[in-house]
């Protein structure tokens, strides 16, 4: 196991992703900035959080009790366009727990970050890891990849046999630079489709010569759905609804149309746009209060500015600006 180590944190050492912003971090506030960066992390590409949300995000709530104390809307604000809004829902929640339960801090313990909403089993370590330096095994989708494949592994594995795996194999000397070393080998060589002669740990490696049979093939149901949107116009300002469900809640969007109305309207055009597994066409309609399912509110271009609304909503709008009728 020691050969493997060392062939592993030489690689790191020389090829190894050291400089993005949320290694090595140290100091009281570095479990809270590891805590961010795995959130914002998941499901979304590591540069898109780098360049655009990671450090808006601290600025503005540079500790956990700031972000605690901060309004919904204000936190909605510096998440849009990144997506998963129950993301930032779960981090305010956790936020305001570890205000009142752990003395404005994140708590040092596995089973009690567990109990945050919106922690699971690999951002608990990770921040045990990288944020207090405890010796954790991590297992994100990279490492898991890594592991699958180097050990020869069923991809159906379950979860916790999996951890119990990542913890055998974990440098108890270096497990920060284990867990990173392993998390950029995922990322940069043992990709879905695997740079091998390139990996350090290919004279170990019991999968290398049948990567794909130690691969976990993602079976995602796509569902393709039509959306029948109006867009109300009025004194300069743009009808919007506020989501009150659970998936987009305190969030802003163009509302529904009532039924059977898209056939009598002005039409202005299609959109397409993904979340989840969701697929959907954007059908946009001019309309007028009295066609609208919900109660809208209007706004004003610089209202907008300071408004919780998703990707969705901000792809529907630069479509108007880019056709004049809004925004140009």
């Amino acid at each position: 196991m020691e050969t493997l180590h060392n062939a592993l944190l030489k690689w790191y050492e020389e090829f190894g992703r050291k400089d993005l912003p949320f290694r090595n971090l140290k100091g009281i506030n570095a479990p809270y900035e590891v805590y961010i960066s795995e959130v914002m992390s998941q499901q979304t590409q590591i540069n898109t959080v780098i360049e655009r949300f990671y450090s808006p995000f601290l600025e503005a709530f540079p500790t956990l009790k700031d972000l605690a104390n901060a309004q919904l809307e204000e936190v909605l604000l510096l998440w849009r366009g990144l997506g998963y809004y129950s993301r930032a829902k779960n981090l305010k929640k956790s936020a305001e727990i570890c205000v009142k339960e752990h003395d404005s801090q994140l708590p040092n313990d596995y089973q009690s970050l567990l109990k945050l909403p919106g922690i699971g089993t690999y951002t608990a370590n990770a921040i045990l890891c990288f944020g207090f330096r405890e010796k954790s095994a991590c297992v994100d989708a990279n490492i898991k990849r890594v592991l699958l494949r180097l050990f020869g592994l069923d991809p159906n594995i379950t979860a916790k046999d999996l951890q119990i795996k990542a913890n055998d194999f974990l440098n108890l000397n270096e497990s920060f630079n284990h867990n990173q070393a392993l998390i950029d080998l995922g990322a940069l060589i043992c990709s879905p489709k695997p740079k091998c002669a390139l990996c350090p740990l290919n004279p170990y490696c019991l999968g290398k010569n049948h990567p794909e049979k130690h691969t976990l093939k993602k079976k995602q149901e796509i569902i393709q759905e039509e959306r029948y949107l109006g867009v109300v116009i009025q004194n300069n300002q743009i009808a919007l609804e506020k989501i009150e469900q659970k998936l987009y809640f305190g969030m802003h969007h163009f509302p529904n149309l009532k039924e059977n109305l898209e056939y009598k309207l002005p039409f202005l055009g299609t959109i397409k746009h993904s979340h989840t597994k969701f697929k959907l066409n954007l059908n946009l309609y001019l309309a007028a209060i009295k066609d609208l399912k919900n109660p809208i509110r209007f706004y004003s271009l610089k209202d907008l500015e300071t408004l919780p609304i998703s990707s969705m909503t901000l792809k529907i709008l630069n479509f108007l600006k880019q056709k004049n009728l809004f925004g140009g």
